[in-house]
């Protein structure tokens, strides 16, 4: 038997009191109070991202043991049951997913986007029927959308059939929306009265680490609000290539497929909460993804990627209905996905090339997607060569003894003047620090080995070890680790404890840059360039925007080249996947910009063992690539 019961959400600058049914989970009551937790490993209880602080009520745990609330216990919520009655929990920063994060949602687009959706929301006033005017429901509504300039036949499913046939309780007044289909519309709602101005869209950005929603008012081309997470994938396995090797059979994309429809869907109903909106409110959905995750998000097997020749089941799906992916939307509306040029270079990176225009420059030209699943393109309207490059989670902070996302509670900026002096730091939020985010990461790294703090090799110098009052040893299992304490404990948020970088994270951060800075320089050499070459350094992905570029040359991840050259353009994939919902002739240039690029193997290329290698290095294991890093060291 289920009751209601009253909860009470203590939220570092707010305080949430809700109605919800209990016994339940107090993930599923978060959800319901629109509180979103970081449950990264997908509840499996793996993670720690969602622990809470119990302060009243009555819990247990998944196997029924009561838990005591006397002390303010602290409880993971994906393991723990409220039982019956009220209940009160503090939830921390650290634990807390908020929406409108601008290292994920910060994009430029391009300036002549225009606002024309392909999804029309339209108030119709008809007449009545008479005995001279029989025309049915649906063909006045029909008429009506002539009328109000939806040139082209107008089709309509059994069920907007069926609903037409309320008009006249509705004294001919309805709104009704239609989708552009081919050479005409399709009817995809139909609601008695004047409701046009509850007209909405979401554009996503699903990524292999991070998967983001924005809300967008299709009447006005404007971002509502947003929304992000963890891809709840992660609990399965946390890149591609382990995803493509987990599909052992159907149930297996069965399950991925909906733990990120199910992750959409969580992040869909927060925004729609947030804005007091119906689900059916929501017509058109665009998404931007690699190739792999835009097969899962579909449901598609996507295990052919993991072999020669890496041939896809399609790189260009779609548009489907929403009810077909199980998006908790309006069943009919169309979700259209971005095309992938190949097996590791998707739609992301469309998306991102058509951001910045690179099919319409001249001279040569980088573009560099930073993510789990790194992708670059090199070139211009000429020629466009493309590669992949798996640097995995490391830069959105996953996989990392303090790392976390670009929410609020991060590290984002390091600046470290001495080796024997403590880093100045600044956190997103201006709140206390609850870990560090990927751009504070690559300052850290940056700073720290100019400082001399951290040597070629990426470990602690022996002076840092014997001056440097920062660095401390840290408990791993029955070993220790040597670290350096970014902020004390005293210090931290909500007394998680100190937040430090080990030399295991740097290990994992330098393998991650490597890839990335050999993949380009491959990519380079197939133009017979180098570095000194390029025009333009196109930088796209969720917190590119928010790199510091001296930081970033000096740690090696980016080349040591005129600073002028760099070009941010942010979440790129988000952002593409915004102006095809609001711009209705983004869609026809997709294909043609998909299938553009000629695709590299880098494993297949004889020198790029030998450039990773080197690349592993700070800022590169031939410093005469970095002078001016070489004159400061």
């Amino acid at each position: 038997m289920t009751d209601q019961a009253n909860a009470l959400f203590e939220l570092p600058s707010d305080r949430i009191e809700c109605r919800v049914p209990v016994p339940c989970l107090l993930t599923d009551a978060a959800d319901a109070a629109g509180v979103m937790l970081n449950v990264a490993c997908g509840g499996a209880g793996a993670c720690s991202g969602c622990e809470v602080e119990l302060l009243a009520g009555a819990f247990a745990d998944l196997s029924g043991q009561p838990i005591e609330t006397d002390t303010g216990k602290r409880a993971l919520a994906c393991q723990t049951r409220v039982l019956s009655g009220d209940f009160h929990l503090r939830v921390p920063r650290a634990s807390m997913i908020a929406g409108g994060e601008k290292v994920v949602v910060d994009f430029t687009h391009v300036s002549d986007a225009r606002h024309r959706p392909s999804v029309r929301k339209l108030y119709l006033d008809l007449s009545a029927p008479t005995l001279a005017d029989q025309r049915g429901d649906l063909e006045r509504i029909i008429d009506g959308l002539a009328e109000a300039g939806c040139e082209g036949p107008v089709r309509a499913s059994l069920r907007m059939t069926d609903r037409a046939g309320s008009l006249g309780k509705w004294e001919q007044k309805v709104t009704a929306t239609v989708a552009a289909d081919g050479d005409g519309w399709r009817l995809i709602r139909v609601q008695g009265g004047d409701t046009s101005d509850a007209h909405y869209g979401a554009a996503m950005d699903v990524g292999t680490t991070t998967v983001v929603v924005a809300l967008v008012d299709l009447n006005t081309g404007k971002v509502v609000d947003t929304a992000s997470s963890y891809n709840q994938q992660i609990s399965r396995c946390d890149n591609v290539a382990s995803r493509i090797s987990y599909c052992t059979g159907p149930e297996a994309v069965e399950e991925l497929c909906d733990l990120v429809i199910e992750n959409v869907n969580r992040l869909l109903g927060v925004l729609l909460r947030r804005h007091s909106l119906a689900a059916a409110d929501v017509a058109h959905v665009t998404v931007a993804g690699n190739t792999v995750m835009t097969h899962l998000f579909c449901g598609l097997d996507p295990t052919s990627l993991g072999g020669v020749p890496f041939a896809p089941v399609t790189n260009f799906p779609g548009p489907y209905r929403a009810a077909s992916l199980k998006l908790a939307i309006n069943p009919e509306a169309p979700v259209d996905l971005f095309p992938s040029a190949a097996a590791y270079v998707g739609g992301d990176v469309t998306a991102d090339a058509f951001v910045c225009g690179l099919r319409k420059q001249e001279g040569l030209n980088v573009l560099v997607d930073i993510g789990t699943n790194a992708e670059a393109l090199v070139g211009g309207a000429e020629r466009l060569v493309a590669c992949a490059a798996p640097a995995g989670p490391a830069f959105e902070g996953h996989g990392l003894s303090c790392g976390m996302r670009a929410a609020a509670g991060a590290v984002d900026t390091v600046r470290i003047d001495a080796l024997e002096t403590p880093p100045a730091l600044t956190v997103i939020g201006d709140g206390k620090p609850a870990g560090v985010c990927g751009s504070g990461l690559i300052d850290f790294l940056g700073q720290a080995f100019l400082a001399g703090i951290i040597g070629p090799n990426g470990r602690f110098t022996d002076r840092a070890v014997e001056a440097c009052p920062q660095i401390c040893k840290v408990p791993n299992g029955n070993a220790e680790l040597v670290a350096y304490e970014l902020v004390s404990a005293a210090d931290s948020e909500d007394d998680l404890g100190a937040i430090v970088v080990t030399e295991k994270d740097i290990a994992t951060v330098l393998q991650a840059k490597g890839v990335i800075y050999s993949a380009v320089q491959i990519a380079l050499k197939n133009f017979g360039a180098t570095f000194d070459d390029v025009d333009r350094f196109y930088l796209a992905g969720g917190f590119a925007r928010h790199i510091d570029v001296d930081n970033a040359v000096a740690m090696g991840l980016l080349p040591d080249i005129d600073r002028s050259k760099f070009i941010f353009i942010g979440n790129g994939s988000l952002g593409g996947a915004l102006l095809a919902l609001t711009d209705s002739s983004v869609r026809a240039d997709l294909p043609l910009l998909a299938a553009a690029p000629e695709v590299i193997e880098l494993n297949l290329d004889p020198d790029f063992m030998d450039a990773y290698t080197m690349a592993m290095f700070l800022p590169n294991g031939d410093p005469s690539l970095f002078p001016s890093i070489q004159q400061k060291t």
